[in-house]
């Protein structure tokens, strides 16, 4: 079963991506609202797969990454966000996430970052 990490402030957020998601192929989806939550989260399920929001009241999703990886966690990443500007999509390139997936979430967008990710 794969592991997907979902890091989101928003609860409403958070359920349209688990209604979103694929019910075939074995998806498991993992909340976090905060970076304290994703930092336990990931170290508990060890995720193959993450989304993370990049407007957060603590870190943004591209620092919420790199918080992620100091902690060792490996997981594919992608970003979350309607913030499509450049400077945002440099950011999320740079600390090596493999893409922006844009809100509003769809199933279309989330199977396409699945096969994007190898899943």
């Amino acid at each position: 079963m794969t592991t997907i990490l979902v890091v989101d402030d928003s609860a409403t957020s958070r359920l349209l991506f688990k209604a979103h998601m694929p019910k075939e192929g074995g998806y498991r989806v993992v909340e976090a609202a905060n970076l304290a939550q994703a930092l336990e989260r990931a170290a508990a399920e060890q995720p193959d797969l993450m989304f993370l929001d990049y407007n957060m009241p603590d870190q943004n999703g591209v620092e919420i990454a790199h918080s992620l990886r100091a902690a060792g966690v490996v997981a594919t990443c992608f970003l979350l966000t309607a913030n499509t500007q450049q400077s945002v999509l440099a950011s999320a390139q740079e600390a090596g996430m493999r893409g922006v997936l844009e809100k509003p979430i769809t199933r279309a967008k989330l199977e396409q970052a699945l096969a994007e990710a190898g899943l």
